[in-house]
C-alpha cells in the first residue's frame, strides 16, 4: 500500500475509533449539567441518603445491563415513612442486624427525577467507588439523569461540576 494510502487508511480508523459512541449517564440538576459517567454493562450504581423522619439510612441499587439502567434493591434498617413493600415490586428479605432489603425490583430507571434533599439528608450517588455528594452540592434541587453517548475520545474524560 502506497505511503499517502496508509496514512489516510489509519487517520480515518483513529477518526472512527475516536468516535465510537460509549453509554453513559448524563446527571442534571434544575436541567443544567453537572456529569457525564460512562457505564460498562454490568456497572453497579448506588444512591444513599438518610431518612427526613427517622434518621435511617437508606441504599438504594441500580444496575446497567443491556444498555439499560434498572433499580434493582433497596436496604435500609427498617422501613420508616414512605419505605416499604409494594405488591408485585420485588421481594422482601431480612438482613444481618434485622435490616429488611427489597430485592429483585428490576424496574427500568433512564429518565429518573426526584428533589434532592438538604445537605443533612445527603442524598449521594456512589460511582465506582467514590461519592458524588449530591444533596451538598445541589440541596433542595431536582436531580435527573438520562442515557446519553458520548464520543470514545471524550468518554476518556468523564465530565463533572467541580463541586461533586
Amino acid at each position: 500500500m502506497p505511503r499517502p494510502a496508509l496514512v489516510f487508511t489509519l487517520a480515518g480508523v483513529g477518526l472512527l475509533l475516536a468516535s465510537w459512541p460509549v453509554p453513559g449517564m448524563l446527571l442534571r440538576v434544575d436541567d443544567r449539567p453537572v456529569a457525564w459517567l460512562p457505564l460498562a454493562d454490568g456497572e453497579r450504581i448506588e444512591l444513599t441518603w438518610v431518612h427526613s423522619v427517622s434518621g435511617i439510612a437508606v441504599r438504594e441499587v441500580f444496575r446497567y445491563r443491556g444498555g439499560t439502567l434498572y433499580f434493582t434493591e433497596t436496604h435500609n434498617p427498617w422501613f420508616a415513612a414512605g419505605l416499604g413493600e409494594v405488591p408485585g415490586r420485588g421481594r422482601v428479605v431480612s438482613e444481618a442486624g434485622h435490616a429488611v432489603a427489597i430485592v429483585g425490583i428490576d424496574e427500568p430507571a433512564w429518565s429518573f427525577v426526584f428533589r434532592l434533599g438538604a445537605p443533612e439528608i445527603d442524598h449521594t450517588l456512589w460511582y465506582r467507588g467514590r461519592p458524588l455528594r449530591l444533596a451538598r452540592c445541589f440541596p433542595h434541587q431536582r436531580l435527573s439523569w438520562e442515557k446519553v453517548r458520548r464520543p470514545w475520545l471524550l468518554a476518556r474524560f468523564p465530565t463533572k461540576d467541580p463541586c461533586l
